[in-house]
């Protein structure tokens, strides 16, 4: 199975490089959010035109997903995922030299689709070599290190703009692509051996979705999902307002209660690696599931009470946030497990459908935005309470 690389990496290593390979989102979008005024400014228009970039990246990540996860399955991990990188490579050179905001969100749209197959053939890879049991545990572990990006990349793309413009963290997107090419050429093998495919045919590979979601308990799982991961977006996306605006603390401040909320996703990705050795996925699922829901009526609670304080939000808003990892990880295992010959198919199913959740929610928290905490509370309570409904009615029989 390990026959196409150059270089052989431990365990570590591995995880380690699929880590960097499911980092392309949280790298491709959070390096970039401090840059949008200035992007806004030195292209002459309006702020919402340049917000378009983020909304289209979103679906165009979700979209590649959708196309690369069945790809892979009919033609093999290796290939595919590397000509994604290369189509993320060169719209990273185009997002860096284009002079008008329509050619940018052109560009951001191709850059997403080619991202879109590192993130989700970098879990792929793991249930090839790996166990269910195993494999969410592996899941969190990359998890955990991914996490670094959303507390690392702003402060990056911030560092950038003492010294540069805009462009220049474009010139970094390409420079992080060009490297994860060579990484993959030199250590990542096929996984997914000819022998292993099969005869299916790629409209039997692009098929598998049909099924997957007619699969009661997958559908059930695959909303659940989707649902939470809405609730970690309407937190990304609302938790600003509502910090520095409503709450008025200052952006420092902000800051460092969102890494706080980060380091507890990490803690709970490396506690869900080890719980996945003592308990079964599914149970893990339905605590997750549980948690996650209590947290959101909480917020909802809270906000609605007219007591709501910083602290009390982000004691919520911490747990909430904190049961991703164990959705993330342990439902993709599990659905994987559940089609192993379109392993890559439900792993996209998954991943597409957790950023079309992000990309609701945003865009739900925007709309019902009164300038208080209701429109992020709101949006996360919604998402437990649906996350609850579809996977005890559905998922959990899996």
């Amino acid at each position: 199975m390990l026959k196409t690389a150059l270089f052989q990496l431990p365990k570590g290593g591995l995880v380690v490089l699929l880590a960097a390979l499911a980092a392309f989102a949280p790298m491709s979008i959070d390096m970039y959010l401090p840059a949008l005024p200035e992007i806004a400014r030195d292209l002459a228009v309006p702020a919402r035109e340049v917000q378009a970039t983020l909304a289209v990246f979103l679906a165009g990540f979700s979209g590649g997903m959708l196309i690369y996860g069945p790809i892979s399955d009919r033609f093999g991990r290796r290939p595919v995922l590397l000509a994604g990188i290369a189509l993320f490579i060169v719209s990273s050179l185009a997002c860096m030299l284009v002079a008008e905001i329509d050619g940018l969100i052109a560009a951001r749209l191709v850059q997403a689709i080619g991202g879109g197959a590192a993130s989700i053939l970098a879990r792929t890879v793991v249930r090839d070599l790996y166990p269910p049991s195993e494999a969410a545990g592996v899941l969190s572990l990359m998890m955990m290190l991914t996490t670094l990006a959303p507390i690392l990349a702003p402060l990056a793309g911030a560092a950038l703009l003492e010294f540069a413009d805009w462009r220049a963290i474009f010139a970094t997107l390409f420079i992080f692509g060009s490297l994860a090419f060579i990484l993959v050429v030199l250590m990542l093998p096929e996984t997914y051996s000819h022998e292993e495919r099969g005869a299916i045919s790629l409209m039997q590979a692009l098929g598998a979705y049909r099924y997957i979601l007619a699969d009661p308990p997958a559908f059930g799982l695959t909303v659940a999902s989707a649902s939470i991961f809405g609730g970690l977006f309407a937190y990304i996306s609302g938790s600003s307002f509502v910090y520095i605006e409503f709450f008025g603390l200052t952006p420092a401040h902000y800051a460092m209660l969102f890494a706080i909320n980060s380091v507890a996703i990490m803690v709970t990705a490396f506690f869900n690696s080890r719980l996945t050795k003592l308990f079964e996925l599914k149970s893990l699922l339905c605590a997750g599931v549980l948690i996650a829901a209590a947290a959101g009526l909480y917020l909802v609670i809270l906000e609605r009470s007219g007591v709501a304080g910083p602290y009390s939000v982000m004691a919520g808003l911490m747990v909430f946030v904190a049961m991703v990892p164990i959705l993330g990880a342990n439902g993709t295992a599990l659905l994987m497990a559940r089609y192993p010959k379109n392993a890559g198919a439900a792993a996209a199913t998954l991943g597409a459908a957790q950023f079309g959740g992000g990309a609701v929610a945003a865009m739900a928290v925007g709309a019902l935005h009164d300038g208080t905490a209701y429109s992020m509370s709101a949006a996360m309570g919604g998402a437990g309470l649906l996350a609850a409904v579809f996977f005890f009615g559905l998922g959990r029989k899996l």
